[in-house]
């Protein structure tokens, strides 16, 4: 056998062509690598061999070629993640985040907030969030109008698997009650209603009542009122602050809103529930911004109230009633008259004999004497009469206030559309019945109620000092937003020594308060208040006293005061005026609004029209052509192209908050990583009985 073996290699050795073939016979081979690929190695029994004896096969001499190593992204993620784990000291409680947070939701930085959940919870510390992070970040993007972010932080929410609660939904509502774009909240409102009813999630009821608010302030109070039924439906209880939900929602409907409001509140003081100062602020507000509606609206509001009543009427002991006594002297019934004309001419006779002719205004005065003792019952009766623009009234009107518990409207058959903010007001008590409505339920009138108060009463002086003398008499202090209104009203009167006069009195009690030690009670003017004065303001020399002492008092001019100076400059045709405001608004790099441009371009349009006639003045045409070069070239250097943008209300969250170049007083107070205990040992006393 061994001899064999020494034969084949030998053989091996002679003919080299056959062992290329059993070698390469599968593969394609030149002959210059053959020739490269011919090595001979020689052992220690000078056995020469073609190749290494160490290697088998014939594979291992083809050439591999390694591919390069794709990495993937998410296996680096990974790895990066599992590198920069953080340690435990780094991270914070749930509550020191919310600290953090609540801290930048009070300075208004919204973006700085959310970058604390966003980056240094989930990416830096690697925190688990909780629903009560999410809640207090959706509640900040809802109170400043920021609804697409709070309504994404909601799916993010639900994406982690954390359970929305009631505060959630909450917050979520009013992100769409205080959207910028009243449609969308509307649309989102509902969906959200929807999802809840599907969910089967039972709202509570601080849900209802921001749904109300949601509703109302969006434009759909027939919804507000169904949620109410629903509320009712499943016996929960109305309080007050559903019925002032109630009356916020129906300041939306500018047409018969007022109408609304006051079958609210006979509803509210059916279920013996007592207002309280923001139904009173609310009521204010309705008078001001809304109607009663059509004659027909009127007699349907009349007949509610009626109904209404007269249930009470069934359930108590001390309802709130209507006075249905009847006299046979039908000749004292009074009327709520549509017109001097609407009422026959017989009526109009009887009712003379009992009205004061001198001031030509019905009066509760009786026929005669004898009447006077027999029909003692009426001398609470309630008279109205809504007197022509012709002949106006002096003394005050005694009118049916609806207001009230009690209420003599069986005597009250003629209807007239009410207007006038003025008789609005009547219908509610006027100033006096309404203070004393007040007093009834023990609501101490606030600044507040007098500043709304300014706008409904009388249009006059005599009017606005016994407001005055009222705020005296109960010990208020008038804030600066009621001498603003105050300002305002008399301004829009064209009674500007008087508006002056305000700001005179407003530097004197500023002098005086400031001996107080609570800085809030201190009186101050602000940038409204130089607003409204600007009103007033109607030469140039005026506009530039104003702006400077705004400048002394280190108030910066806003496009609102500059575009009320330009409307006086524009209305009085004064070219130097309006080139004065022109000049500001470039001095002061502020961007000029929609208004500001369209009183502009009016006042181009008519001194070019006036420019055109026949017989103009030369001193006008040498005013216009200076005008109309400034007016060309300013157009050129403020760019009104990037001014007239529309902006994107969210824009402002999206990005961080500007550095001022005054120093803020903002900073965040870090919490403290580790907390000593301070124990202190106490001994251990062994009480033997």
């Amino acid at each position: 056998m061994a001899l064999r073996c020494l034969n084949f290699v030998k053989n091996i050795s002679r003919n080299k062509s056959i062992i290329y073939f059993v070698r390469h016979n599968s593969f394609n081979i030149t002959e210059k690598e053959r020739a490269s690929a011919a090595k001979t190695f020689k052992t220690e029994n000078n056995v020469t061999y073609l190749e290494d004896p160490d290697t088998f096969g014939t594979i291992s001499k083809i050439p591999i070629i390694k591919d390069e190593i794709i990495e993937d992204e998410g296996d680096l993620q990974e790895e990066n993640f599992q590198s920069s784990r953080p340690l435990k000291s780094q991270q914070l409680t749930i509550k020191q985040y919310s600290d953090i947070i609540k801290q930048y939701v009070q300075n208004k930085r919204i973006k700085e907030a959310l970058d604390v959940l966003e980056v240094r919870m989930l990416k830096e510390d690697r925190v688990k969030p909780e629903n009560y992070i999410y809640n207090i970040l959706i509640g900040a993007c809802a109170e400043v109008g920021y609804t697409k972010r709070a309504f994404k932080l909601y799916n993010d929410m639900k994406k982690r698997a954390l359970k929305p609660t009631g505060d959630t939904y909450t917050c979520l509502f009013e992100a769409c009650m205080n959207s910028p774009w009243k449609e969308n909240g509307l649309k989102l409102a509902r969906n959200l209603r929807n999802l809840m009813i599907e969910k089967g999630v039972e709202p509570n009821l601080t849900n209802y009542n921001v749904m109300i608010k949601a509703f109302g302030r969006c434009g759909d109070l027939p919804m507000a009122f169904k949620i109410v039924d629903e509320m009712i439906s499943k016996k929960i209880k109305i309080r007050v602050h559903t019925f002032n939900h109630l009356l916020h929602a129906c300041i939306t409907d500018k047409e018969s809103g007022l109408r609304h409001a006051l079958i609210v509140w006979r509803k509210m003081l059916t279920l013996r529930e007592k207002p309280n100062i923001y139904s009173f602020n609310l009521i204010l507000k309705c008078v001001k911004e809304c109607n009663l509606g059509s004659k027909e609206d009127i007699q349907e509001l009349i007949n509610i109230i009626k109904a209404t009543i007269l249930q009470a009427n069934n359930k108590s002991n001390r309802p709130l009633q209507i006075d249905s006594s009847k006299d046979k002297h039908s000749k004292d019934e009074i009327k709520l008259l549509l017109s001097p004309s609407s009422v026959s001419k017989d009526n109009d006779n009887e009712l003379q004999n009992s009205y004061d002719h001198s001031a030509n205004q019905l009066l509760p005065i009786p026929l005669n004497e004898e009447q006077d003792n027999t029909s003692q019952n009426k001398e609470n009766s309630i008279t109205l009469r809504f007197v022509t623009q012709n002949k106006p009234s002096k003394t005050n009107q005694s009118v049916p206030n609806l207001l009230s518990q009690t209420l003599q409207l069986e005597q009250v058959y003629g209807l007239q559309e009410v207007n006038k903010v003025q008789d609005k007001f009547a219908i509610v008590g006027g100033q006096d019945d309404f203070l004393e409505q007040m007093a009834f339920y023990s609501v101490k009138p606030d600044i507040k109620i007098f500043t709304q108060m300014l706008e409904v009463i009388d249009n006059n002086i005599e009017a606005e000092n016994k407001v005055l003398c009222t705020i005296k008499s109960m010990k208020l202090l008038p804030d600066i937003e009621f001498y603003n209104m105050l300002i305002k009203k008399r301004c829009l009167r064209l009674d500007y020594d008087n508006a002056f006069a305000v700001k005179e009195i407003i530097e004197k009690e500023s002098k005086r308060r400031m001996r107080l030690p609570n800085k809030k009670r201190r009186l101050k003017v602000n940038i409204m208040t130089y607003g409204i004065l600007a009103m007033a303001c109607k030469t140039k020399e005026d506009g530039e006293k104003l702006l400077n002492e705004m400048k002394e008092k280190q108030l910066k001019v806003n496009i609102q005061i500059l575009g009320t100076l330009l409307r006086h400059g524009t209305a009085n045709s004064k070219f130097g005026y309006v080139l004065y405001v022109m000049d500001i608004v470039k001095q002061e790099n502020l961007k000029p609004n929609d208004i500001f441009m369209k009183h502009l371009e009016l006042f181009n349009e008519k001194c070019e029209a006036i420019y055109k006639q026949k017989q103009v003045n030369s001193v006008f045409v040498d005013a216009y052509n200076g005008f109309s070069k400034s007016y060309s070239k300013w157009l050129t250097e403020v760019n009104i192209e990037e001014t007239l943008k529309i902006e994107d209300p969210w824009k402002q969250f999206q990005e961080t908050h500007p550095e001022t170049v005054q120093r803020e007083i903002f900073k965040i107070d870090e919490p403290k990583r580790f907390y000593k205990r301070n124990r202190k040992f106490v001994p251990l006393i062994v009480k033997v009985n």
